[in-house]
């Protein structure tokens, strides 16, 4: 997968969840034209604990998001 469109990806992901921004996705193909984008990072909750949080990306191989998910 070419860089730009995984930069591309990458910014809109950051986008909607600010707390992965300074982490490198894990990126795997899913076959027929679709990539697996995997950012894990932490929140932080109201009384400052640390929230394990993974959010997952599913991308055509021209960078639109097709589907994204997060847990919580």
């Amino acid at each position: 997968m070419d860089k730009t469109i995984i930069n591309k990806v990458c910014a809109q992901v950051y986008q909607k969840a600010p707390e992965v921004r300074n982490c490198q996705p894990s990126i795997s193909e899913q076959g027929d034209g679709k990539y697996l984008f995997i950012f894990s990072g932490t929140a932080f909750g109201s009384n400052g604990k640390p929230i394990p949080r993974i959010v997952r990306a599913v991308s055509d191989k021209d960078g639109k998001i097709i589907k994204i998910s997060s847990s919580r």
